[in-house]
């Protein structure tokens, strides 16, 4: 409950900086490799930023809620860089830090790496994509001894910007 009211106080902050489209969605999916047999439910309110590394992209407040043995939420801020492969749609690489409310036998640290890959179309103000979301505590860069089999997922979203 602590990570959900977090993530609206996060929400509300950031219309006081500059935009010009914000979105709103929901994404779930299904775990696989060390995440088989778990699903995953996310809400994204994304921020529309200015242009990173020359591309158009958005600031992210992310929670998620998986299910299975290694069960967690997380809720976290995330930067993204769209891709434009048509003038309706990308690919979205995005990447940020997360806190979990409890760690696991996949993700040993209180706070994880969060990264996306979307595959995105507009269609008028709604958006649909087909994603992967991965979660790490960045075990293979900073060799901690903590577990690290990471969270893994492919998902589908739908969500409206306004």
């Amino acid at each position: 409950m602590r990570s959900l009211i977090l993530f609206a106080a996060i929400t509300i902050l950031f219309p006081a900086l500059p935009a010009s489209a914000d979105s709103l969605s929901y994404e779930a999916g299904v775990g696989f490799h060390f995440s088989s047999g778990s699903t995953i439910n996310l809400l994204h309110y994304q921020h529309e930023a200015k242009p990173f590394f020359g591309h158009s992209g958005y600031w992210e407040a992310v929670y998620a809620h998986w299910n299975g043995p290694d069960h967690a939420d997380a809720i976290g801020l995330a930067r993204a860089i769209r891709l434009e492969t048509t003038e309706n749609q990308y690919l979205s690489l995005t990447g940020g830090l997360t806190h979990i409310n409890r760690t696991t036998s996949n993700l040993g640290k209180p706070f994880e790496f969060y990264g996306r890959i979307a595959y995105g179309i507009n269609v008028g103000k709604a958006i649909f994509s087909i994603g992967y979301v991965h979660f790490s505590n960045g075990k293979l860069f900073f060799h901690w001894s903590e577990p690290n089999n990471g969270e893994n997922f492919v998902t589908l979203s739908i969500g409206m910007s306004f």
